[in-house]
């Protein structure tokens, strides 16, 4: 009788040899650390579709609760709230739902929500260092395609900053800084990230929440895969905040970097707190300049 796979943390043989390979040794630093066990790899039972209905939802819940709201309400810090409460439910409930409905039930092992001491740190250098690297990409993409006269570049950060202190709080500081960095990298370096990696890279032999999975693919090359396409998807999402091409493009370009940032953070330590801490820094710190800009700037 085939045994049940555990679900635990087990770390991988000390040789880095799975039972039953052949083949010689296989490196797993880039693997989910809760799929590798002493009996084999793991794979959860959650996928590319749970992963495509949750970006779908992110999509279109919130923007069909927001316009159904505008009739009701002008456009104001509490609108700009209620949409990104709808967000927030959409990016908590579906990886929530991804992991105890199909995985093992852990948003630590489904996911990597692990977070040491080191991640401040790490986080404060990182986030600063990806606000100067993207500081540079978009000088390039300015010099390869001037601003015409008059015009001027949108972001979605001046959403936030909208009605008086007390929602600028609650809006900019908790929610841009604090609350969307941690919930869109549990969706998009957590549920995306990995049910891309594990598409390409492995596959379950059973059905279930979690089953033994044999390697079908290279790991490294199904790694590189999921961070772009996890990126990619993390700067589609943020481009509806504006409405004029250029903006669109700077955007998309400016979220796409990052996304390759965090996800490079989460595949190398194996956890999501790196990239949570970075994701913190850098949406902090344009926050933090915009609130220091005089606001008629920001008009």
């Amino acid at each position: 009788m085939r045994s049940k796979p555990t679900t635990g943390t087990d770390v991988p043989p000390a040789n880095g040899r799975l039972p039953g390979n052949q083949s010689g040794p296989v490196d797993l630093r880039l693997a989910n650390p809760a799929q590798v066990s002493p009996t084999g790899l793991l794979k959860p039972g959650w996928g590319l579709w749970q992963a495509g209905a949750g970006l779908v939802l992110v999509l279109a819940l919130p923007l069909g609760a927001t316009l159904a709201l505008s009739t009701m309400l002008p456009f104001g810090p509490e609108l700009v709230f209620v949409s990104l409460c709808f967000t927030w439910l959409v990016l908590l409930g579906s990886s929530l739902a991804a992991s105890r409905a199909w995985g093992f039930g852990s948003l630590a092992k489904d996911f990597g929500l692990r977070f040491k001491w080191i991640d401040l740190a790490i986080g404060l250098g990182v986030g600063i260092a990806a606000r100067l690297v993207l500081a540079l990409v978009q000088v390039v993409i300015t010099l390869l395609w001037p601003l015409e006269e008059g015009e001027v570049l949108q972001g979605n950060a001046e959403l936030f900053l909208t009605g008086d202190d007390g929602w600028i709080f609650v809006n900019a500081v908790l929610g841009g800084a604090l609350i969307a960095p941690f919930l869109e990298e549990l969706f998009n370096r957590g549920l995306v990230l990995r049910a891309v990696q594990n598409a390409w890279w492995v596959k379950g032999s059973a059905r279930g929440r979690v089953s033994a999975a044999t390697e079908r693919r290279s790991l490294t090359t199904a790694t590189v895969v999921a961070i772009l396409v996890s990126s990619l998807a993390f700067g589609l999402l943020h481009t509806g905040a504006v409405g004029d091409l250029r903006s669109s493009v700077y955007l998309l370009v400016g979220t796409f970097t990052v996304g390759v940032i965090c996800g490079i953070l989460t595949v190398w330590t194996g956890r999501l707190g790196p990239a949570i801490m970075t994701h913190i820094v850098f949406n902090g710190s344009a926050i933090g300049l915009l609130l220091m800009l005089p606001p008629e700037l920001l008009t």
